[in-house]
């Protein structure tokens, strides 16, 4: 089975790797700062990374090479099943995800409270930002 990553305004081809201060403002939920170990499967291949910042609909994560922009993975949250996710983007440094469908609001909530770093991105720093 083929899938397909949904186009979403939150990025797209045209706000993809721009850097601007209305880029968040186009985004459909802020970026919540975290630091959760999670389970990355692609291919056959499964290793951990590192999410960095997190919002109901994607997530940035590190440790993890380039990866090809609309190729399928699995991302495993800290008490959630694995959730099927789109590459964004992808740097060599790292990684924007697009979940196929957004997190429950309830878990977004609770893995923000449990490991958030208490500020959200800064907008004007776009998807580089470091805590």
């Amino acid at each position: 089975m083929e899938y397909r990553r949904p186009h979403s305004p939150q990025i797209s081809p045209e706000t993809e790797g721009r850097e601007t201060e209305n880029l968040d403002q186009e985004r459909r939920d802020p970026r919540a700062v975290v630091e959760i170990m999670a389970t990355f499967r692609h291919d056959l291949t499964s290793s951990t990374v590192v999410l960095k910042d997190l919002t109901r609909f994607g997530a940035r994560i590190e440790g993890i090479g380039a990866l090809k922009t609309d190729e399928a993975v699995s991302l495993g949250l800290p008490g959630c099943r694995p959730a099927l996710a789109f590459v964004a983007w992808s740097d060599g440094h790292g990684t924007g995800l697009e979940f196929a469908d957004p997190l429950d609001g309830a878990v977004y909530a609770d893995l923000v409270a449990r490991y958030g770093l208490g500020s959200l991105t800064n907008p004007t720093l776009g998807r580089h930002f470091i805590n």
